[in-house]
């Protein structure tokens, strides 16, 4: 055993060529796999070489970049600190401007008060005085015609006071030539006669006397219509004062309006901001709305001078109808004064036909007297002397003396009668022309002026009406002015040609014309019994009209129900989607198996939670019967069980399926959406 151990190779040859074999085959594997790491190596080395350069120019890149965010980072901080000096000074100046601008607010609004209420007076006084200059205005027109009357009356008066003195000189004429022939009369009955008239002319008088004391009259309320000028002329130039003043305070009132307006608007967003927003974005939304209100103060200014230009027009036109007032009542105002003149003059000059009138009728009760004196001395001698020689003489005397007598008589009756046409024909609202009586003159007056001082006041409180009436449609027009230009879109009212009414009283006119025809045909049929037709043509056209009528009302119930039905639909919809969206579930309306047209007393509701498309069933739900008062669980063993718990905790205890529609749904939740969500 020991020699074959020491000659191993002796004893097994073939042996020892395998394993150099082998030991070759290895050695040459070896040598290869050498090779081949060598090769690995370099290439490996030449990567890594390659690496290396190209992570040193990475390396380069990011230290440059280092560098440059080193710079940037250094510039960003110096700028931020810039930025918070900046954002201290201006929140200093935010206060600081936010302390003065709730000073200036505070201000402004006393001032707006006070504005406001000098506004308000000054409305109120404008009103009031715009009232009276109307109601002057009105008096003034009043006293005006009223003057132009009594001008016209004393030409009346003028020439009727010389025909008066016409008539005095004509009787004075006419008693004269009597007073001769009465000398030698000796006729009682004249006396008589003369007496009547004195008595006539002494009413004369009276009514001349009353004329004047009423002309008297009419120069006091002529007096008191310049009084009333002059103060109408101080309140009108106090009218123009006021409403200069007026405009100018709405003009200011508007423009303290509008800084109100911004200044709060400023303070509130800024407010808001400073309590939901940051530092910064609220700097940025200050620096934004203060360049707005840059812009908009700038748009203000310019809307300013439009506005300012717009006034000094209206200035100048305002001037320059006051020059045009003052140039048209200007003269006015002088005709009026010297109609004044002129009707204190015709007063004077019937003063002075008074006075002559009141001498020439003492001289006629003179006269009258030395006629008495004679009558009786005449009678004295006839009846010492007791002759009738003389009888036809005096006869003759007498006839003549009363046919005298006679035609003044109707002289003086056709004065009467011209007087009673001058009283009819001067119908004024203050005629004081007088019948026989006097206190029953003065009563009638009495009434008249009541009467018109009653109209008077009635005028004035009308006048007053329209005058509030006129502000009121002014005031209605400018807010109609204001509204269509402020709104663009203008709405234009187009009445068409068919129309429901047109067509109704179309369809209305034509049934009638086919009755009207209807009714002729059957009258001469059976009641004039002429030869017509078995069945008047009439009869069936108005049949057919009928028909038309019928299927033209069908045809629009029925287009009247589609469209309800439709909007019923849409806002049936609307109203399960608002129920679904709050109350948790979708109600569907089961329709009856007997009649597909009809809804069955049984209800749908399906949870808004189990209608999610990754449960890949369908959704389980309740079926409530109204009318039998059950309820059905349709869908899974778990939402059965679930809706058992819940029916024996709300419904068979405690009796209350809202609760248990609200607790299944809040289950469902918990256990469906939030699961599946998560």
């Amino acid at each position: 055993m020991t020699e074959r151990s020491l000659l191993p190779f002796l004893e097994q040859p073939s042996r020892i060529d395998g394993d150099n074999r082998a030991s070759k085959e290895k050695l040459a594997r070896i040598e290869y796999e050498l090779s081949t790491l060598k090769t690995e190596k370099r290439l490996l080395q030449q990567s890594k070489d390659a690496a290396i350069g190209r992570y040193e120019e990475l390396l380069a890149k990011k230290n440059d970049e280092l560098l440059h965010l080193q710079n940037n980072f250094d510039y960003l901080f110096n700028q931020r600190k810039d930025l918070q000096s900046k954002l201290l000074n201006q929140k200093e100046v935010a206060s600081a401007s936010s302390s003065t601008l709730n000073s200036e607010l505070k201000s402004l609004a006393t001032e707006n008060k006070a504005l406001r209420g000098k506004l308000e007076k000054y409305e109120r006084q404008f009103n009031s005085i715009s009232g009276k200059c109307d109601h002057l205005r009105a008096d003034l027109n009043r006293e005006l015609q009223s003057n132009d009357q009594f001008r016209d009356r004393i030409k009346e008066m003028k020439d009727e006071n010389h025909r008066l003195t016409k008539l005095n000189d004509d009787i004075l004429e006419r008693m004269k030539a009597l007073s001769g022939q009465l000398e030698s009369n000796n006729s009682f009955n004249n006396y008589e006669d003369l007496q009547l008239r004195l008595v006539s002319l002494q009413k004369t008088n009276n009514q001349l006397q009353f004329r004047v004391d009423s002309l008297l009259q009419q120069k006091t309320s002529i007096e008191l219509l310049k009084q009333k000028n002059a103060s109408l002329e101080s309140k009108i130039s106090k009218l123009e004062r006021a409403e200069e003043k007026a405009e100018l305070l709405q003009l200011e009132n508007l423009e303290l309006r509008t800084k109100f307006d911004e200044y709060f608007g400023v303070i509130s967003t800024s407010v808001q901001s400073n309590n939901s927003e940051s530092t910064d974005d609220s700097v940025l939304k200050f620096v934004e709305t203060f360049k707005e209100l840059q812009n908009k103060n700038l748009v203000l200014f310019e809307k300013l001078s439009e506005v300012e230009s717009n006034v000094s027009r209206l200035e100048d036109t305002n001037l320059r109808l006051q020059d045009e007032i003052n140039q048209e009542l200007k003269p006015k105002l002088e005709n009026l004064q010297n109609m004044v003149i002129q009707q204190e003059n015709e007063i004077k000059e019937l003063k002075k036909q008074k006075v002559l009138n009141s001498k020439e009728i003492e001289f006629l009760r003179n006269s009258l007297k030395s006629l008495d004196s004679v009558t009786a001395h005449i009678q004295a001698t006839k009846i010492s002397a007791g002759t009738d020689g003389s009888s036809k003489e005096t006869e003759a005397r007498r006839q003549a003396t009363n046919q005298y007598l006679s035609n003044l008589e109707k002289l003086v009756d056709d004065y009467k009668k011209e007087v009673e046409t001058l009283r009819r024909n001067s119908t004024l609202p203050q005629s004081v022309i007088t019948p026989a009586k006097r206190p029953r003159l003065i009563d009638e007056d009495d009434t008249k002026t009541r009467a018109a001082i009653a109209l008077r006041n009635e005028n004035l409180e009308l006048l007053a009406e329209i005058r509030n009436l006129k502000d009121k449609l002014n005031l209605v027009t400018k807010k109609l002015k204001l509204a269509e230009k402020s709104t663009d879109s203008t709405n234009h009212i187009l009445e068409l040609r068919s129309n429901p009414f047109s067509k109704d009283q179309a369809i209305k006119q034509e049934t009638l014309n086919r009755l009207q025809d209807e009714n002729r045909s059957l009258i001469a049929k059976y009641v004039e019994s002429r030869n017509v037709e078995s069945v008047p043509r009439a009869v069936f056209a108005r049949q057919e009209n009928d028909k038309d009528v019928l299927q033209a009302k069908i045809d629009h119930l029925t287009k009247r129900i589609d469209r309800l039905s439709s909007v019923y639909a849409e806002k049936s919809k609307e109203i399960i989607a608002v129920i679904s969206r709050y109350f948790g579930y979708k109600i569907e309306f089961i329709l009856s198996p007997l009649n597909p047209n009809e809804m069955c007393s049984k209800i749908k509701l399906v949870s808004k939670y189990t209608t999610r498309k990754d449960l890949g069933v369908s959704p389980p739900y309740l079926t409530l019967d109204v009318h039998n008062k059950s309820l059905k669980a349709n869908g899974t063993y778990e939402f059965k069980a679930m809706c058992e718990e819940l029916v024996n905790q709300w419904v068979n205890e405690k009796n209350q399926i809202p609760c248990f529609l609200s607790a299944l749904n809040l289950k469902i939740y918990n256990e469906y959406f939030v699961k599946s969500s998560n």
